[in-house]
C-alpha cells in the first residue's frame, strides 16, 4: 500500500488540513538532508563576518553578555564601513549582525561548552546544517499545502535542499539560511490561516516574522507583503457573503482578526530587539549598519544579483530559472502564494539591488539566500509537468537540475574563499571585487574557479584533507545518511512504525556526536597537537587567574583555536599588531581589563617590546610586568593592577648615570598575589650601555623570595634612548610565591649590565643596590 495514493486531479488535491504523515514525511526528509549535509560538513569559519556572530553567541553562553570584545581587533584592521560591530555605550564591542542566528547557535555551542572531547566551533557549526534541514521539511509542507501530491512535494524539495545554493551555505554560520526558514514559515502560516477562526496561526506568522527582523534587519521591508496579503483577503471575503455572513462591524473585526494576531504576534521579537539595540548602542533604532549606503543604480544592481558570474542566483543555481514560468503557472491554482512568493522576492531584490556596500565574499549571493525556499515553490508546477511526462520541461529540469547540482557539489567540496581570494589579489586587493571584470566576465565565475582550485589542499570537507583520507569519519556519515533514507521510505512505503523513528533518532543524536569527537582529535585546522601553544599558554592563564580577570590576546590569526577548544570561563579582549598608536576608542577595553588584579597578556611570535605591538606599549605604562614567559612561539606575560602604594622619595645615584627619584610601593602583600612597584628615574649623562632594572623582596636571610630582572618600561624604553633629565617611569611588579610564609621582607632595587652581570654601584655608599624599605606579606588563605 502506498501512503497519500489518489486519483484526484493534482489541482484538486489540496489538503485542507495538512495530514499527520505529511509532517512525518516532512520530518524524515529533514532528517536526509541533514545527513547529506553532515557528509558535506567542514566546521570552522570561512568569513570574518561568521567570526561576529559566533563572538555574540560565544560571549552569551560563558558570561551572559552579548559583546564581541574577543575580536575587538577587526574595528581597527577594516575600514569602518567593512567592519563588523561598533563600540556601545559602555565601551565594549558589539556585533551589528542580528542577534538571532547567534541564539540559535548557542545551544550547540553549549552542549560542547559541557561535553569534553568536542570542539565548540566544530559543533556550532552545524547549526545552519540544522536550519536548512527544517527549512527542506517545510518546503515539503508547503507544496503539499498548495495542492500538489507528495511526490511532487518531495522533489521540488530535494532540490531545494541539494541543487541550490542552500546546500553550500548549510556549511557556514551565516544567518540568511535562518532568514529564509523564519520568511517561508511565517508565508507557510499566513497561507494556512484562511479566516479570522484561525488568528493563532496569524499570530504565530507574525511571531516568526518578527524574528525574521531580528535575524536580519533588512526583513523589516518585507512585513508589509504580509500585512496587505491579510488586508486584500479581507477584503475579498467581504463580498463572499457565503463565506462571512457577518455584517458591519463585527464582521470587519472578524475579518481583520489575522491581521491583528499578525501584527500583535511580530511586537514581543521587535520589542526584544529594540531592547537589544539599546543595550548595544542606547539607541533602540540604531542597530550598527549605515543606513545611507543606497546606490539609484537598480538595474546594474538586478544584474549582480540575478545574472553575474560573480554574484547571479540563476548562475549558481540555475534550475531556479524554471520558478519564473512556475509562478504563472502557480497563478492558476494558489495565488495567494505567488502574491506572497512575488511580494518579499521584489521587496528584497529591489533592497539589494540598491546596496551599494557590497556583501562581502561569498558563494553567489549571500543576500538572496533567504528567498531561495520561497521561489523553491514555484519549481512545483514544472515537477508536475515532468510527471505528467512533458518532454520539453523534463528535459529543462534535467539539464537545469543537473547543472545546478554540479554547481552545489563544487562549491562544498573546495573552499570558495581560496578561489575568491586569488581573485582578490589578482584585481589588487579590491574587496568586494564589484568593480571589477569578475562582475561581468564569465572567465572569473566561481564554478569554473573552483575547478582550476581542485586539490586536495583546498578540500572543504572534513573527512578529505591533506593529512588524510578519514575513512572511519566516511563511513560513519555515509551510514547515517543511509539510514535516514531507510527511514524516509519506509514512511513513503507505508511500512513506518515509531522503532524505526526512534533508530534513526538515535542514530542522527549518536553518529554526529561521535563524528564530532573524532573531528575534534584529527581536525589540524585547530592544531597538530590537542593544546598548540597557543592554547597552552591561555589555558595557563586561565589556570591561576581570578574572577574578574581578563586575558588580552594578540593573535588575530588564531581566533578559531579558542573559540574551538578554550572552555575557561575567562574573557578575551582580541587586539591585534599594527603600527599605529592604540586608538581612543580601544582605551574603555583596556580599563575593563584593568578591574582585576592580574591582567594576562598573550601573543602569538611577537617578541617583547615589539614596536608594532601597541597594546604592550600601553600596558607598559599602565600597568606592572610580573612574569614574561614562552610557551613555543606562544608569550604569557603577567602584569599587575595598582594597590595602595606608600610613596618614598630619594636622590639615589647609581654608576653615576643614573638617578632614582621617587618610588611607589605597597607596604603589604598577600602571598600569590603580585606587589606592583612604579619607579621614578632620569639619567645623569648619556648611558654607555643598556641596563635591566632588577627588584628583590628578600627573606629574613637576605634570600631573593621574589624577583624581576628586565628592562625599563618592559622593554620600551633602552636605557641608551634616555636622554639626559628626561624623567622615566618604570612599572614592574613582583609574583610572590604562594608558599611564601607570613613575615617581613627587605625591598631592594638596582641596575645590572645584562651583557656581564655587572650591577652599578651606589655613588655615595658604594654598594650594588638601594633598600627601598621592608614589606609585610601575610601568608595566603587556603
Amino acid at each position: 500500500m502506498t501512503v497519500y495514493r489518489s486519483d484526484a486531479h493534482p489541482a484538486a488535491e489540496r489538503p485542507k488540513h495538512l495530514a499527520g504523515r505529511d509532517f512525518i514525511l516532512a520530518i524524515s526528509l529533514s532528517l536526509c538532508l541533514f545527513s547529506l549535509y553532515l557528509l558535506s560538513y567542514r566546521g570552522g569559519f570561512h568569513s570574518v563576518d561568521e567570526v561576529s556572530m559566533f563572538a555574540v553567541n560565544e560571549s552569551l553562553v560563558k558570561f551572559g553578555a552579548p559583546h564581541t570584545d574577543q575580536i575587538a581587533w577587526t574595528q581597527w584592521t577594516t575600514t569602518q564601513r567593512e567592519a563588523q560591530g561598533f563600540f556601545g555605550v559602555d565601551g565594549h564591542v558589539y556585533s551589528k549582525k542580528g542577534p538571532l542566528f547567534s541564539l540559535v547557535m548557542a545551544p550547540l555551542y553549549g552542549l560542547a561548552l559541557l561535553v569534553p572531547g568536542i570542539g565548540m566551533l566544530q559543533t556550532a557549526s552545524l547549526a545552519n546544517a540544522l536550519v536548512t534541514a527544517a527549512t527542506g521539511g517545510l518546503v515539503y509542507l508547503t507544496v503539499r499545502l498548495i495542492g500538489f501530491d507528495p511526490v511532487v512535494a518531495l522533489i521540488t524539495a530535494g532540490i531545494f535542499g541539494s541543487a541550490t545554493i542552500a546546500w553550500v551555505y548549510s556549511k557556514y554560520l551565516f544567518s540568511e539560511p535562518l532568514s529564509g526558514l523564519l520568511l517561508l514559515g511565517s508565508t507557510f502560516l499566513v497561507l494556512r490561516a484562511r479566516d479570522g477562526a484561525e488568528y493563532r496561526r496569524a499570530g504565530l506568522a507574525g511571531f516568526l516574522a518578527g524574528l525574521a527582523v531580528a535575524t536580519r534587519a533588512n526583513n523589516l521591508f518585507v512585513a508589509p507583503v504580509w500585512a496587505l496579503y491579510l488586508i486584500g483577503r479581507a477584503i475579498r471575503q467581504s463580498t463572499d457573503a457565503g463565506h462571512h455572513p457577518a455584517k458591519g462591524a463585527r464582521g470587519w473585526l472578524h475579518r481583520l482578526l489575522p491581521l491583528f494576531s499578525f501584527l500583535g504576534g511580530m511586537v514581543p521579537p521587535l520589542t526584544a530587539l529594540l531592547a537589544y539595540n539599546a543595550l548595544r548602542s542606547g539607541n533602540p533604532l540604531q542597530t550598527g549598519y549605515d543606513l545611507t549606503i543606497f546606490s539609484p543604480e537598480i538595474l546594474t544592481g538586478l544584474y549582480k544579483l540575478l545574472f553575474s558570474p560573480l554574484r547571479g542566483l540563476f548562475v549558481y543555481s540555475p534550475v531556479l530559472l524554471l520558478s519564473l514560468p512556475g509562478m504563472v503557472w502557480l497563478w492558476q491554482r494558489q495565488r495567494g502564494a505567488v502574491l506572497l512568493v512575488a511580494g518579499i522576492s521584489v521587496v528584497t531584490l529591489f533592497l539589494f539591488a540598491t546596496w551599494s556596500s557590497g556583501e562581502g565574499l561569498s558563494w553567489g549571493s549571500r543576500f538572496l539566500v533567504p528567498l531561495v525556499p520561497l521561489l523553491s515553490i514555484g519549481l512545483a508546477p514544472s515537477v508536475e509537468h515532468v510527471r505528467r511526462r512533458n518532454l520539453i520541461m523534463t528535459v529543462l529540469l534535467g539539464i537545469l537540475g543537473c547543472a545546478s547540482l554540479t554547481v552545489q557539489l563544487l562549491g562544498v567540496a573546495i573552499n570558495p574563499w581560496v578561489y575568491l581570494s586569488a581573485l582578490q589579489a589578482k584585481f589588487g586587493g579590491e574587496f568586494f571585487l564589484e568593480r571589477t571584470a569578475a562582475l561581468v566576465d564569465f572567465r572569473y565565475a566561481q564554478p569554473l574557479g573552483q575547478l582550476r582550485m581542485w586539490s586536495l589542499e583546498n578540500s572543504d570537507v572534513a573527512w578529505w584533507q591533506p593529512w588524510g583520507l578519514d575513512a572511519p569519519a566516511l563511513g560513519l556519515s555515509i551510514l547515517l545518511l543511509a539510514i535516514a533514507l531507510g527511514h524516509m521510505i519506509s514512511v513513503w512505503s507505508g511500512r513506518w512504525s515509531r522503532g524505526i523513528s526512534v533508530v534513526a533518532g538515535i542514530a542522527t543524536l549518536i553518529i554526529p556526536l561521535a563524528l564530532l569527537g573524532r573531528y575534534y582529535v584529527t581536525d589540524q585546522q585547530f592544531g597538530k597537537t590537542q593544546t598548540p601553544s597557543y592554547l597552552a599558554a591561555l589555558e595557563r592563564a586561565a589556570a591561576q587567574a581570578r574572577p574578574q580577570e581578563a586575558i588580552i590576546t594578540v593573535a588575530p590569526y588564531h581566533y578559531h583555536l579558542p573559540m574551538n577548544r578554550f572552555k575557561a570561563l575567562i574573557p578575551l579582549i582580541g587586539f591585534a599588531r599594527q603600527a599605529t598608536p592604540l586608538a581612543e576608542t580601544a582605551m574603555p577595553l583596556l580599563e575593563h581589563a584593568m578591574a582585576g588584579r592580574n591582567i594576562w597578556l598573550v601573543t602569538v611570535g611577537c617578541p617583547p617590546a615589539a614596536a608594532d605591538n601597541p597594546v604592550e606599549w600601553w600596558l607598559a605604562q599602565n600597568a606592572f610586568k610580573a612574569s614574561d614567559e614562552w610557551i613555543e612561539d606562544a608569550r604569557l606575560v603577567r602584569y599587575g593592577t595598582a594597590t595602595t602604594p606608600v610613596t618614598v622619595t630619594l636622590q639615589a645615584v647609581l654608576g653615576d648615570m643614573f638617578q632614582l627619584d621617587m618610588v611607589r610601593a605597597p607596604i603589604s602583600a598577600i602571598a600569590g598575589e603580585t606587589l606592583p612597584i612604579e619607579t621614578h628615574w632620569h639619567a645623569l649623562v648619556a648611558p654607555d650601555a643598556d641596563y635591566n632594572i632588577f627588584v628583590q623582596l628578600l627573606d629574613k636571610d637576605g634570600l631573593p623570595a621574589a624577583q624581576h630582572d628586565g628592562p625599563p618600561v618592559g622593554g620600551y624604553a633602552p636605557t641608551r634612548t634616555w636622554k639626559i633629565g628626561e624623567a622615566m617611569h618604570d612599572r614592574r611588579a613582583l609574583v610572590l610565591p604562594s608558599t611564601m610564609a607570613t613575615g617581613s621582607y627587605r625591598l631592594i632595587i638596582g641596575m645590572v649590565n645584562p651583557a656581564n652581570g655587572q650591577r652599578l654601584r651606589l655613588a655615595d655608599s658604594g654598594g650594588d643596590v638601594i633598600v627601598l624599605g621592608n614589606v609585610v606579606v601575610e601568608a595566603a588563605v587556603p
